[in-house]
C-alpha cells in the first residue's frame, strides 16, 4: 500500500461488506488479518492517507480510478490523452502503484475500473520504502475484493445520460468452514458528451481462499479487463500575442471533438495472483504474494498536432497514429510483521524483500501533417493506411506527399528490495517509527526497428543499493489528540542517453525529501477522525543542459513544494457522514538553466487552494427511514499550464507564450437514495448539478486541455440476497 511506515485500521467502521479475511489497511502493506496488537489506528500514522471505502466508491458511482481520485482531497487529475490521466499531488506526479500492498511497476489496466476492488487507499507525499523508484507524490494502493464471512449476492443496474449502461454482479459464498469463493463481472456500454466518443468495458475477477490448519491461509485469483473507449488529445488555444501577451482557452461547444471518427483504442489485462500468509503463534505473520499481468494495447487514432491557433486562422494540422503494445509485469513481495514486549508494551517490527520486473515491446508508426482540421468545425479526415512494422507509399496531404515514421523498442524494467521498519514505544503516549530500504533498479531499452538508419545499440541505466530512509515521531497529547513529524525521500531515475555530466559519471537519480508536521484528532467514539498537516518537499539533481555543449548535462535544478492539508473523514452524527477537506499547494522552480522559469510554478494546474467535500445523511428510523441524501462540492482556485514568451536581448519577441489560464470554479453533486427493503435500493446521482462550464484540464495552447462533464444523471437499482 502506500508508503508511510505504520499500520492504519479503515478509516471509517461501518463497511458494506465484511470480508473473510478481516482486510485491514496498512501503510506500506496491506494485510489480511491483525496479528496479535500490530494493528495501529489510522490516527496514530505519522502521515496524511486517504482511504475511499467502499461506501464510497457506491455511493458516489466512483466506478474508475479517475472517478475516485477526483474527489479525493490533495489530488489534481490532468493528461494530454484523455483515457490517460496522470494523478498529481503536493506538486509531483504519482507514480507509485500497489495492488494488496505489493507494489507494480504499471497500473493493473490503463484506466483501471475499481469493480474488482474493496477500496482504494492514497498515501501523499514520498512513497520509497515500500515502494522503490517514484516521484515524491504520493502512491496509490488498490485493495481487491476477498470472499466473504457469508452468503451473498449483489448486483447493480444503472442507466443515464449519454446512454450510459453499467451492469454488474458479485456472488460470494463459503464452500466450508475454511474455505471460500468469490466471482464478478461487470459490462459498461455509453456515450461520452465529445461528438461521436464511445466507451466499451467489460471485466471479471474470481478469488477464492482456503485455511490449511490453524495458521495457514492460501489466496489465489485473477481479472479480465477489455476496455474499448475512443481517444483524443484534447482541445488547442490561441497563442499567444506578438506583444509577449498569453494565450487562451477557446470557447467553444463542449462536445467539440477534434480527433477522427475512427479513433479506437483496445486494451486487454490479465491478472492473476497467489498469496500464502503463515501466522506464528499470536505475534507473528509471515505473507508472500506473487503476481502477474499480461496487457495487450493497440491505438489507431488521429489527434492534432500541438500546434496552437490563431483569431484568423483556425485550422490546424491531424497527426494519424498506430501503436501496438505488449507489456508483462511481474511481482513478488515477502514480509513478516508483528510484535514483541520492550519497555512494557508491545512493539511492532515489519521486514521483507520485494521484486518487480516488466517486459514491454512497442511498434508505432506516425503520419503526421497528413490532413488538416478547422477547429471551430471540425469534420473527421478520412482514415489512412498505417503499418507500425514496415513502410507504405507516400500519402498525398494536403500539403503534398507525407511519409510513415515507423519504429519500434523493447523495455526492460527490474527492480529489487529489502526493506525494514519498526514502530517503538519507549514512553507511555510517545511512538518512534524509523525504517530504510535498499533498492537496485536497472533498465535495458533495446531498438527493434527504425524507419532509416542503422539500429542504435542497446541502452542501459541503473544503480545499486539505493538507500531510502524513514523516520517518524508521534506524541499522543490525549489518547484522542496527537501530534507529529515525519521525514521520508525518494528517489526517481532518469537517463540520458549520449549526454553525460561534466565529471563523466552517468545520472543520479533525482531526490525528493519531504518533511511533514501535522495533528490528529479522533471524535464521536473512534467514528470521525479530523487531521491536520503542513509539509515541504524539495527535489533535487534535476537536468540542466549545458548550451553551448548539447553533449553536456548538469544536475543543479532545484524545486520545491510547499503545502497545507486538511481533512476529515467519518460520522460527524448517527448516519451522517462526512469526506474531504482542505488543500493549499505552492510549488517553485529555485534553480533552472532558464531563468525565465526561476520563481514560477513547478505545476501551475495544480490549484493552490482546493475543496473537496462530500457528505451523505441516511435516516435510521421513522416514517422516512431507509432514505439517504448526500452532496458534495469540488473548488479549484485558477489555474495556468504554458510557457511564458521569451525575450531576445534587445527586448524584441523570440517565443510566443502557450500559457492558458482557467479560472476559479465550483463543481456540485448531489445523490438521493431510498432503502426499499434491507435486499432492494434505489439512488439518483445528479454530477454538475449547476450545469458550470469549466475546462477540468488545461495543458498549454498547443492541446491538451479537456472541458469538463455537462450536467450528467445517473439512475441506479441494487439487489442484495440474501
Amino acid at each position: 500500500m502506500p508508503v508511510a511506515p505504520a499500520f492504519a485500521e479503515p478509516a471509517t467502521e461501518e463497511v458494506t461488506e465484511e470480508q473473510r479475511a478481516d482486510d485491514i489497511v496498512v501503510v506500506g502493506k496491506s494485510y489480511g488479518q491483525a496479528v496479535g496488537k500490530t494493528v495501529t489506528p489510522l490516527k496514530d500514522v505519522p502521515n496524511t492517507i486517504t482511504v475511499i471505502a467502499q461506501e464510497q466508491l457506491q455511493q458516489w458511482n466512483l466506478f474508475t480510478l479517475e472517478d475516485a481520485l477526483t474527489i479525493t482531497n490533495g489530488v489534481t487529475i490532468t493528461g494530454i490523452s484523455s483515457e490517460d490521466p496522470s494523478f498529481l499531488s503536493r506538486g509531483f506526479t504519482i507514480s507509485n502503484y500497489l495492488v494488496d500492498g505489493v507494489p507494480t511497476l504499471s497500473l493493473p489496466s490503463v484506466l483501471p475500473d475499481l469493480f474488482i476492488y474493496d477500496r482504494v487507499e492514497v498515501l501523499r507525499g514520498p512513497a520509497g520504502l515500500f515502494s522503490g523508484a517514484g516521484n515524491p507524490a504520493g502512491s496509490i494502493n488498490l485493495v481487491r475484493k476477498r470472499p466473504l464471512d457469508t452468503r451473498r449476492v449483489a448486483a447493480m443496474a444503472g442507466y443515464g445520460s449519454y446512454q450510459k449502461f453499467r451492469g454488474e454482479v458479485d456472488v460470494s459464498t463459503p464452500l466450508d468452514d475454511r474455505s471460500g469463493v468469490r466471482l464478478g463481472a461487470m459490462l459498461l456500454d455509453e456515450d461520452q458528451f465529445f461528438d461521436v466518443a464511445h466507451r466499451y468495458r467489460f471485466g471479471a475477477f474470481g478469488v477464492a481462499d482456503t485455511e490449511i490448519g490453524d495458521s495457514t491461509t492460501i489466496t489465489v485469483g485473477g481479472n479480465y479487463d477489455l476496455f474499448k473507449p475512443a481517444i483524443q488529445s484534447g482541445l488547442p488555444g490561441y497563442i499567444g500575442g506578438a506583444d509577449g501577451s498569453e494565450g487562451r482557452l477557446l470557447d467553444v461547444r463542449r462536445s467539440t471533438y477534434l480527433g477522427a471518427d475512427w479513433n479506437r483504442f483496445r486494451a486487454e489485462s490479465w491478472n492473476g495472483f497467489v498469496e500464502v500468509a503463515h501466522r506464528i503463534g499470536d505475534r507473528w505473520t509471515l505473507r508472500g504474494t506473487a503476481m502477474l499481468t499480461e496487457v495487450g494495447r493497440t491505438d489507431i487514432y488521429s489527434y492534432i498536432g500541438n500546434q496552437p491557433i490563431t483569431p484568423t486562422n483556425g485550422r490546424t494540422n491531424h497527426i494519424a497514429y498506430r501503436g501496438d503494445t505488449r507489456m508483462q509485469t511481474r511481482s513478488f513481495d515477502f514480509n513478516g510483521v508483528g510484535s514483541f514486549p520492550a519497555f512494557g508494551r508491545e512493539q511492532t517490527l515489519i521486514v521483507g524483500a520485494d521484486y518487480q520486473a516488466s517486459s514491454a515491446t512497442s511498434d508505432y508508426t506516425r503520419l503526421s501533417n497528413y490532413a488538416q482540421i478547422d477547429v471551430l468545425n471540425p469534420v473527421s479526415p478520412a482514415e489512412p493506411p498505417l503499418d507500425p512494422y514496415g513502410p507504405l507509399p507516400a500519402y498525398q496531404g494536403p500539403n503534398g506527399l507525407v511519409r510513415q515514421v515507423y519504429g519500434g523498442s523493447a523495455t526492460d524494467v527490474e527492480q529489487y528490495g529489502i526493506y525494514g521498519q519498526l514502530r517503538l514505544s519507549p514512553l507511555a503516549g510517545l511512538t518512534l517509527v524509523g525504517g530504510g530500504r535498499m533498492t537496485w533498479w536497472d533498465t535495458t531499452i533495446i531498438t527493434t526497428r527504425v524507419a532509416s538508419g542503422a539500429i542504435p545499440l542497446p541502452t542501459r541505466y541503473g544503480f545499486d543499493e539505493r538507500f531510502t530512509p524513514y523516520a517518524g515521531v508521534v506524541w499522543d497529547v490525549t489518547p484522542d489528540l496527537n501530534v507529529y513529524a515525519s521525514y521520508a525521500d525518494s528517489f526517481t531515475p532518469q537517463s540520458s542517453p549520449g549526454r553525460v555530466r561534466p565529471d563523466g559519471r552517468k545520472l543520479e537519480p533525482l531526490i525528493g525529501e519531504q518533511y511533514e508536521a501535522g495533528t490528529k484528532l479522533s471524535l464521536m467514539d473512534k467514528r470521525l477522525l479530523l487531521s491536520a498537516a503542513l509539509y515541504q518537499i524539495t527535489q533535487t539533481n534535476r537536468t540542466i543542459n549545458d548550451p553551448n555543449l548539447p553533449t553536456l548535462v548538469y544536475q543543479a535544478g532545484k524545486v520545491r513544494a510547499r503545502g497545507v492539508e486538511a481533512e476529515a473523514s467519518g460520522e460527524i452524527l448517527p448516519g451522517w457522514r462526512v469526506n474531504g477537506g482542505y488543500s493549499f499547494t505552492r510549488t517553485k522552480y529555485l534553480e533552472d538553466a532558464n531563468p525565465v522559469l526561476e520563481g514560477l510554478s513547478l505545476l501551475p494546474v495544480i490549484p493552490e487552494h482546493m475543496v473537496k467535500l462530500y457528505s451523505n445523511y441516511e435516516v435510521s428510523d421513522g416514517s422516512l427511514a431507509g432514505a439517504s441524501i448526500g452532496a458534495g462540492v469540488t473548488w479549484f482556485d485558477s489555474t495556468w499550464s504554458g510557457n511564458p514568451a521569451i525575450l531576445n536581448a534587445d527586448g524584441t519577441l523570440r517565443t510566443r507564450s502557450s500559457i492558458v489560464r482557467q479560472g476559479a470554479y465550483a463543481v456540485a453533486d448531489l445523490r438521493a437514495g431510498y432503502r426499499l427493503t434491507d435486499n432492494l435500493s434505489l439512488a439518483l446521482n445528479v454530477n454538475n448539478l449547476f450545469d458550470r462550464s469549466y475546462y477540468a484540464r488545461i495543458s498549454s495552447t498547443g492541446r491538451g486541455n479537456y472541458y469538463g462533464a455537462p450536467r450528467t444523471v445517473f439512475a441506479s437499482i441494487r439487489v442484495t440476497l440474501p
